[in-house]
């Protein structure tokens, strides 16, 4: 019966915490390679998005990717390549020589449930090393060509669905082309303009 008390009061704790946290800040760090992270309801998109591919980004990279670097100093660099100021896709290169890692960091920003179910904003970080990330950017490309003929006779009737590791892809015709991206709870445009931008400025950053 003690137990249960002492159990029930460390809970009422960390949970009188959560909400100081979230009061605190708009932005919550993540806590984990999967975790999300929440912004205010009234935050402003362009601005978060912003901070997401000009900050929050490289937070990542030091945290999940690099790694602590104890003694060190670690050089790394990175470059947005191409963001989308309401929701969909961020995309951000990534290079570490130290660590021996490269590759193209996707922030998947939209809406998606916390641990109570509740719908807000929020933003994701997703890391594909380099070599998997330009054939992965090609893969889309030639199937956006292949099948051209059979998206646009029907625009958002015919689709095309497949994968990447975790991630699920659905190319698309509304209003131009389009990527559907579904991955980790978030269900994302990939607009064919940024799509282009990040194609072209990965591989040219890399050269």
């Amino acid at each position: 019966m003690h137990s249960k008390k002492i159990t029930l009061i460390i809970s009422l704790i960390l949970l009188t915490a959560f909400s100081n946290a979230q009061k605190a800040s708009d932005i919550i760090v993540p806590t984990g390679l999967a975790a999300l992270s929440f912004v205010a309801a009234d935050a402003n998109k362009k601005e978060i998005a912003k901070e997401i591919s000009q900050f929050r980004s490289k937070e990542y990279i030091m945290n999940y990717i690099i790694g602590p670097a104890e003694n060190m100093e670690i050089k790394f660099e990175t470059e947005s390549l191409a963001s989308d100021d309401s929701a969909g896709l961020i995309s951000v290169a990534f290079n570490c020589n130290k660590v021996n890692e490269r590759g193209l960091l996707l922030a998947f920003f939209g809406n998606n449930k916390n641990s109570d179910g509740n719908v807000g904003l929020a933003y994701g970080f997703r890391y594909i090393p380099l070599i998997y990330a330009q054939e992965l950017l090609k893969r889309i490309a030639l199937l956006k060509a292949e099948y051209k003929k059979y998206i646009s006779s029907e625009n958002d009737v015919n689709n095309v669905y497949f994968e990447y590791e975790d991630i699920k892809f659905i190319l698309y015709r509304d209003s131009g082309d389009k990527v559907r991206v579904f991955w980790n709870g978030f269900e994302v445009t990939w607009e064919r303009t940024a799509f282009d931008r990040t194609s072209r400025r990965l591989n040219r950053w890399f050269d």
